[in-house]
């Protein structure tokens, strides 16, 4: 299964927003057409949840036919849909998909769901995907995320931010803007002690951090100073062991603490970093000076 790409998630909102501004669609139709739409729907969808693209190939219009071949294939675990819209006297509708699927990063696989946007419209009394150019496309070197999307035979204006010629490898670029600067943490097991991890939020716009610990341990302290961070903004996450706040009926658990685990996990991105965090024994004090 391929990863989903940063790019395909943005540009799927940006189309999205656009669909939901239009003011000339309407959300009902005659209940005939909505199912004959809704048949094809599902059977376009079902292709891709069972990753048989020939089959929701026979599904597109012709002339958006090189389309279809040219994009990205992901294939979904499950997909609902949550709006169709019409338009043109119900001949045309845009269908906005909830899908399920997963966001491979770092070896770390984590279950996303996210929204899909699609054009059909209606030939020869049968519904077709319908391909429609995006008037805006993702870009990392853009304050708010995305740029218009120039006509094919435009020039390219003078200040106007470079459109990335791999859209795969900006998509990289934008999820390694989000940084930590380790993944490891090491504590004193015999003593209070602490140390501090440091996430630095690069992209253009705001993301969410979530902690998640393996074990519930009464000794450790996890804080997080800030849960949402707004564009190249910084944050710190401090571990702190306590060995007096564990059960005084336990005076060797200090010394039997196990090494345990944290994983940070980054929205909307997907991206989770597993942090280890590891507990040592308390430094041996130094020789004494030779007189």
């Amino acid at each position: 299964m391929r990863m989903l790409s940063l790019s395909s998630l943005l540009l799927v909102s940006g189309i999205l927003g656009l669909a939901q501004d239009s003011q000339d669609l309407v959300d009902k139709a005659p209940a005939p057409v909505e199912q004959a739409l809704r048949a094809r729907i599902d059977q376009y969808y079902h292709a891709f949840m069972a990753g048989k693209y020939k089959d929701a190939y026979v599904l597109v219009a012709e002339d958006s036919q090189d389309a279809f071949l040219e994009a990205d294939k992901q294939q979904y675990k499950a997909c609902e849909t949550v709006r169709i819209r019409y338009s043109e006297n119900f001949t045309k509708a845009v269908v906005v998909e909830s899908c399920n699927s997963e966001w491979k990063w770092h070896g770390i696989v984590t279950p996303t769901t996210f929204p899909t946007t699609s054009n059909w419209e209606l030939s020869d009394g049968k519904w077709f995907w319908h391909y429609v150019k995006p008037t805006q496309i993702a870009s990392p070197f853009s304050p708010t995320g995305f740029i218009a999307a120039p006509a094919t035979d435009a020039t390219p204006k003078k200040d106007a931010p470079p459109i990335p010629a791999d859209m795969n490898g900006a998509a990289k670029n934008i999820l390694a803007m989000v940084t930590v600067d380790k993944q490891s943490v090491h504590l004193l097991r015999d003593q209070t002690s602490q140390d501090v991890i440091h996430v630095r939020n690069g992209m253009p716009g705001q993301i969410s951090l979530k902690l998640e610990t393996a074990a519930n341990n009464p000794g450790l302290k996890v804080t997080v100073g800030k849960s949402q961070l707004q564009a190249h903004e910084e944050t710190t996450i401090l571990f702190e062991w306590r060995p007096d706040d564990l059960p005084p009926s336990c005076p060797t658990c200090p010394r039997r603490v196990p090494n345990t685990r944290a994983q940070l996990q980054v929205l909307p991105t997907g991206q989770a970093f597993p942090i280890n965090i590891a507990f040592d024994g308390t430094p041996a004090a130094p020789p004494p000076a030779n007189h």
